[in-house]
Protein backbone atom coordinates (compact mmCIF):
# COMPACT_ATOMS: atom_id res chain seq x y z
CA UNK A 1 0.00 0.00 0.00
CA UNK A 2 1.30 3.60 -0.99
CA UNK A 3 0.53 5.70 1.80
CA UNK A 4 -1.13 3.32 5.02
CA UNK A 5 -1.20 7.01 7.17
CA UNK A 6 -3.83 8.42 4.74
CA UNK A 7 -5.93 4.90 4.79
CA UNK A 8 -9.74 5.75 5.08
CA UNK A 9 -12.13 3.43 6.09
CA UNK A 10 -16.15 3.30 5.93
CA UNK A 11 -18.14 1.57 8.97
CA UNK A 12 -18.43 -1.28 6.63
CA UNK A 13 -15.04 -1.37 5.59
CA UNK A 14 -14.02 -1.95 9.27
CA UNK A 15 -15.71 -4.45 9.90
CA UNK A 16 -14.76 -6.61 6.91
CA UNK A 17 -11.31 -5.61 7.78
CA UNK A 18 -11.99 -7.31 11.98
CA UNK A 19 -13.08 -10.27 10.00
CA UNK A 20 -9.64 -10.53 8.22
CA UNK A 21 -7.88 -9.76 11.51
CA UNK A 22 -9.34 -12.59 13.31
CA UNK A 23 -9.39 -14.96 10.39
CA UNK A 24 -5.84 -14.28 8.86
CA UNK A 25 -6.23 -15.57 5.45
CA UNK A 26 -10.08 -16.86 5.23
CA UNK A 27 -12.35 -17.81 2.08
CA UNK A 28 -15.04 -16.06 1.12
CA UNK A 29 -17.74 -17.62 2.55
CA UNK A 30 -15.79 -17.86 6.11
CA UNK A 31 -16.25 -14.29 5.88
CA UNK A 32 -19.74 -14.37 5.42
CA UNK A 33 -19.91 -16.72 8.42
CA UNK A 34 -17.98 -14.47 10.45
CA UNK A 35 -20.24 -11.79 9.34
CA UNK A 36 -23.46 -13.50 10.02
CA UNK A 37 -26.13 -11.56 10.93
CA UNK A 38 -24.93 -8.00 8.19
CA UNK A 39 -27.79 -8.73 5.64
CA UNK A 40 -25.06 -8.78 3.11
CA UNK A 41 -25.18 -11.41 0.30
CA UNK A 42 -22.26 -12.56 -1.33
CA UNK A 43 -22.01 -10.25 -4.02
CA UNK A 44 -21.74 -7.22 -1.59
CA UNK A 45 -19.32 -8.74 0.54
CA UNK A 46 -17.33 -9.27 -2.87
CA UNK A 47 -17.71 -5.34 -3.87
CA UNK A 48 -16.63 -4.29 -0.34
CA UNK A 49 -13.37 -6.74 -0.75
CA UNK A 50 -12.44 -5.31 -4.19
CA UNK A 51 -13.22 -1.78 -2.86
CA UNK A 52 -10.46 -2.79 -0.02
CA UNK A 53 -8.09 -4.21 -2.69
CA UNK A 54 -8.24 -1.42 -4.79
CA UNK A 55 -7.59 0.89 -1.79
CA UNK A 56 -4.23 -1.40 -0.79
CA UNK A 57 -5.80 -2.91 2.39
CA UNK A 58 -6.67 -6.74 0.89
CA UNK A 59 -4.91 -8.67 -1.05
CA UNK A 60 -7.04 -11.55 -3.02
CA UNK A 61 -5.33 -14.67 -3.78
CA UNK A 62 -7.25 -16.58 -6.50
CA UNK A 63 -4.21 -19.00 -7.30
CA UNK A 64 -6.29 -20.90 -4.43
CA UNK A 65 -9.90 -22.48 -4.77
CA UNK A 66 -11.64 -21.08 -3.09
CA UNK A 67 -10.02 -17.65 -3.17
CA UNK A 68 -8.81 -16.23 0.37
CA UNK A 69 -8.44 -13.08 1.59
CA UNK A 70 -5.47 -11.35 3.32
CA UNK A 71 -5.59 -8.45 5.06
CA UNK A 72 -2.25 -6.03 3.76
CA UNK A 73 -2.50 -3.51 6.68
CA UNK A 74 -1.79 -4.34 10.55
CA UNK A 75 -5.17 -3.76 13.33
CA UNK A 76 -2.72 -1.12 15.10
CA UNK A 77 -2.38 0.48 11.61
CA UNK A 78 -5.37 0.89 10.79
CA UNK A 79 -6.42 2.10 14.29
CA UNK A 80 -3.62 5.04 14.33
CA UNK A 81 -4.68 6.24 10.92
CA UNK A 82 -8.04 6.30 12.09
CA UNK A 83 -6.80 8.04 15.09
CA UNK A 84 -5.45 10.91 13.64
CA UNK A 85 -8.21 11.54 11.19
CA UNK A 86 -10.33 11.75 14.09
CA UNK A 87 -8.07 13.86 16.09
CA UNK A 88 -7.53 16.33 13.22
CA UNK A 89 -10.75 16.56 11.78
CA UNK A 90 -13.02 16.94 14.98
CA UNK A 91 -10.78 18.29 17.66
CA UNK A 92 -8.47 20.15 15.33
CA UNK A 93 -5.16 17.87 16.02
CA UNK A 94 -5.18 19.05 19.47
CA UNK A 95 -4.77 15.64 21.64
CA UNK A 96 -5.33 17.60 25.41
CA UNK A 97 -8.79 18.67 23.94
CA UNK A 98 -10.08 15.36 22.82
CA UNK A 99 -8.43 13.70 25.86
CA UNK A 100 -9.94 16.37 28.12
CA UNK A 101 -13.57 16.10 26.18
CA UNK A 102 -13.25 11.94 26.62
CA UNK A 103 -12.61 12.46 29.94
CA UNK A 104 -15.32 14.99 30.63
CA UNK A 105 -17.54 12.81 29.25
CA UNK A 106 -17.48 10.58 32.30
CA UNK A 107 -17.85 7.55 30.63
CA UNK A 108 -14.43 5.88 32.23
CA UNK A 109 -14.59 3.65 34.50
CA UNK A 110 -11.96 3.86 37.33
CA UNK A 111 -9.77 1.48 36.27
CA UNK A 112 -10.09 3.28 32.81
CA UNK A 113 -8.54 6.26 34.38
CA UNK A 114 -5.90 4.85 36.02
CA UNK A 115 -4.68 3.01 32.94
CA UNK A 116 -4.56 6.33 31.85
CA UNK A 117 -2.99 7.90 33.55
CA UNK A 118 -0.28 5.38 33.61
CA UNK A 119 -0.29 5.62 29.97
CA UNK A 120 0.56 9.51 30.41
CA UNK A 121 3.19 8.86 33.04
CA UNK A 122 4.92 6.78 31.13
CA UNK A 123 4.62 9.37 27.99
CA UNK A 124 3.05 6.84 25.42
Amino acid sequence: MKNRETLSLTDVEWRVMRALWQLEEPSLGQILKALEGSGWSKHALISFLKRLEAKGAVAIDTSRRPSRYRALILREEAQQSEARAVLDKVYGGDLMLMVSSAVGAGELSPEETQALIDILKKGG
